[in-house]
């Protein structure tokens, strides 16, 4: 494979379109455009309350003709009236108001619907319902945290609140503004649109997936966005604005031509398949044995082929801390999240087992999705929690 940066292909794959990210010359991250119903996580409709249930202090709401969605009242305390008013008292059956889908509907589960509206950016994301300023937490610099701040308190931003994304102090604290300030102006348009809209309307519906590839990432140290998919193509130069030239903090991008297939130039079908493997190979000749289950997901650490003439203690430990650092390459790579429980070799000397944890807390803090080792059980498994974005891997293509 050739010399690259940082680069995001985006291509068709299983007959799905698939966006596949490269860092280092590595397979990162792989992620396949959603299902029809996933599809409505984000999008905001004019919605008609069916019926509130005060035992669970919530209410249904119908934001498809026939299809309710709950919608809890404790959580949603400033319900957005689709006739502007703001004054209705108590939520009732038949008002309508303006929902987003927070969660799709799974299985038996009906979706999760809410009135805090949230309209994504690249470096910002505006938060209706709360005017409180959050900043990612892997913007260290405080000097720019307290820039931002200042600037916060000076900006009119009605009951909207602002989280600014790690993309933010690449950009710049103008960028972050100017953007915060069209997502605003976007939020007042949708509310103002619903006036004069029919129930169950659609008013606003999120990028589309190629779009939000690029948006979701960190493209601070550069990024190349190569695609074959036309469609995919035009959609990121009107959106995002990026061309093949590349703009401090905006990644470039590139149109395929070539008449050997882009799957095949990267080997996506290899990568894709060990990513859904259940065994992972160390170059030490030892392997994680990784198990999904509904509740939570296991790995395993085997010594396997691992030969040393070392002691047992350095031949586990040195295979540990090789799996410490594949395990976080893996967790992002098959999008696993919840619960995660890993079986390392078992190791006698504290020390030892002081630096393993240690290794595996370094290596998951580079994960752009929240990561937490929570401890060593006494039986020496160790407990990790990843925050869920979307469906792991193996879901996802079947």
């Amino acid at each position: 494979m050739e010399n690259m940066l940082d680069k995001l292909i985006i291509t068709a794959l299983r007959g799905k379109t698939a966006a596949v990210l490269f860092k280092d010359g590595h397979a990162a991250q792989i992620d396949f455009e959603p299902e029809a119903a996933e599809e409505e996580t984000g999008v905001i409709f004019v919605g008609k309350v069916k019926n509130i249930s005060k035992n669970i202090n919530a209410a249904f709401v119908e934001y498809r003709p026939g299809v309710n969605g709950f919608y809890s009242l404790k959580e949603n305390t400033h319900p957005i009236y689709a006739d502007g008013k703001v004054e209705h008292g108590p939520l009732k059956a038949g008002d309508e108001i303006l929902v987003q889908v927070e969660r799709s509907a799974v299985k038996t589960k009906d979706a999760v619907l809410t009135s805090n509206l949230t309209l994504t950016g690249q470096t910002a994301v505006l938060s209706a319902g709360k005017s409180s300023l959050g900043i990612s937490a892997k913007i260290r610099n405080k000097e720019w945290r307290d820039a931002v701040k200042r600037r916060w308190e000076a900006t009119e931003h009605g009951d909207c609140g602002l989280v600014v994304r790690t993309n933010g102090e690449a950009a710049g604290i103008d960028k972050v503004f100017e953007e915060f300030a069209a997502l605003y102006e976007r939020h007042l348009a949708i509310c103002k649109a619903a006036a004069s809209r029919t129930c169950y309307s659609v008013l606003y519906r999120p990028e589309s997936f190629a779009v939000r590839a690029v948006r979701d990432l960190k493209i601070s140290d550069g990024l190349e966005v190569v695609t074959d998919l036309p469609e995919a193509y035009k959609e990121l130069q009107d959106a995002l604005g990026i061309t093949d030239n590349r703009a401090a903090g905006m990644p470039s991008l590139r149109f395929y031509t070539d008449d050997f297939p882009l799957t095949a130039l990267y080997h996506l079908e290899t990568i894709l398949s060990q990513a859904l493997s259940k065994t992972v190979w160390l170059k030490s000749g030892g392997n994680l044995v990784i198990e999904p289950t509904e509740a939570l997901t296991v790995i395993d650490v085997n010594t396997a082929k691992s030969v040393s003439k070392k002691t047992s203690e350095e031949t586990y430990l040195k295979t540990n801390l090789e799996a410490a650092e594949e395990i976080a390459v893996q967790l992002r790579l098959r999008n696993l999240s919840g619960i995660i429980i890993v079986d390392f070799i078992d190791m006698k000397e504290e020390e030892s087992r002081k630096t393993l944890l240690a290794a595996l807390r370094r290596a998951v803090t580079a994960d752009p999705v929240k990561t937490v080792l929570v401890d060593m059980t006494p039986l020496g498994l160790v407990e990790l929690t990843r925050k869920k974005i979307r469906r792991p891997l193996h879901e996802q293509v079947r």
